[in-house]
């Protein structure tokens, strides 16, 4: 007697043959059995491989300082005679941290004096050229001020939290001597860079601009703001991003920062306060990037079925072309860039706009979006 088998079937999928087909296809010298196989998911989890050598170029790169263990006794256990020290081995190796300590550095000043010359009867004496001091007539140097604006600034400890580590390695200063010495450094170094580098900022054709709410608990207002200026990254006299505090959104903001009379281009989004009522000089541009993260944000509300049919979504995907486009252009020049986009992107451009035009009776968040991007064509 023969036996056929049929093709394995995956468990939980139905046969190829009805139960009649099976029995018209079975002959009487044939038996037929069909195969159910049967899987099981198995969960891997992969482990991210270690990357060989990192660990080891990393204690190399560090001072090295040896340490042995000493065995304390040195006799035989058995027989109580001296042992010979036959070798040792690398046993562990790791990262130790020094304490912080203070030390104080005396600078004297070199004279001298020549002894074949005099000037109207007065000695010709030379002295040495002395660093000028951070904060004269304090014994605090820029080092200790440098780590004490690290905790501050960086780290977000205040002055009066930091006394007590500063008191531990031994230095006797109070929170408000810290705050001093901090605003007094920012008033006769920074302040002159901040106002210089703003300076150079309004020498720029084409700036960049935005602003991002920030909570200062001091303030009396709930809501203060940080105001960012940037130069673009091509053709630009300089490379700077600053940032500018203020306690207010205000549009008057933006004229303390850039000029009143400022004539270049600012890059921004559509709050109202960049404005040509305000600044009838200056010359507004849209950021399409600010445009598309309207559509975006509508898109992320939406499941994976709505999306298929989502006029958001293809928004996006319009943008996204102009995007890929203009990172595609090739050029040496502002006008050869500008032609390139004329050429290339402009098209890519007028098509996101036309479809926005198509669409009949947007709602809500799409309404939203829609009228955000018409009303900032112009500058675009």
């Amino acid at each position: 007697e023969k036996t056929e088998v049929i093709e394995s079937v995956v468990d939980g999928q139905q046969s190829l043959f009805s139960d009649d087909e099976l029995a018209q296809l079975q002959d009487s010298n044939v038996s037929i059995t069909e195969v159910i196989e049967k899987q099981t998911k198995q969960v891997v989890r992969h482990r991210k491989a270690k990357s060989s050598g990192q660990r080891t170029a990393f204690l190399d790169g560090l001072p090295q300082v040896d340490k042995t263990i000493h065995l304390t006794n040195t006799d035989c256990p058995k027989c109580h005679e001296q042992m010979k020290k036959i070798g040792n081995h690398l046993y562990s190796r790791e990262v130790r941290l020094k304490p912080a300590e203070l030390y104080c550095v005396n600078l004297y000043q070199e004279s001298y004096k020549c002894n074949d010359c005099d000037e109207d009867g007065k000695d010709m004496i030379i002295s040495s050229q002395m660093p000028q001091s951070l904060l004269p007539h304090s014994y605090v140097s820029s080092s200790v001020l440098a780590k004490v604006a690290e905790y501050k600034f960086a780290l977000a400890l205040p002055f009066h939290r930091q006394v007590k580590l500063w008191q531990a390695v031994g230095l006797p200063i109070s929170g408000r001597q810290l705050a001093t010495n901090i605003i007094t450094v920012s008033q006769t170094y920074l302040k002159p860079l901040y106002e210089r580098l703003t300076q150079l900022m309004q020498g720029e054709n084409v700036i960049q601009m935005d602003e991002t709410p920030f909570k200062v608990i001091d303030e009396a207002k709930n809501t203060s703001y940080f105001w960012a200026t940037k130069t673009t990254s091509e053709f630009s006299r300089h490379q700077m991003v600053i940032f500018h505090y203020r306690n207010t959104r205000s549009g008057k903001v933006i004229g303390d920062i850039i000029g009143q009379g400022y004539p270049g281009f600012i890059m921004c989004d559509g709050y109202g306060g960049y404005s040509n009522r305000l600044y009838p000089n200056a010359r507004f541009g849209s950021c399409l990037v600010h445009i598309r993260r309207e559509f975006i944000r509508i898109t992320k509300l939406l499941s994976k079925k709505q999306l298929k049919y989502s006029k958001a979504l293809h928004a996006v995907k319009l943008l996204g072309a102009v995007f890929h486009k203009e990172n595609e252009l090739v050029y040496q020049t502002e006008k050869e860039k500008r032609q390139q986009r004329i050429t290339h992107v402009k098209p890519l451009l007028d098509s996101f706009y036309q479809y926005l035009g198509s669409i009949t009776s947007p709602q809500g968040r799409l309404c939203a979006a829609i009228k955000n991007a018409l009303k900032l064509r112009t500058r675009v």
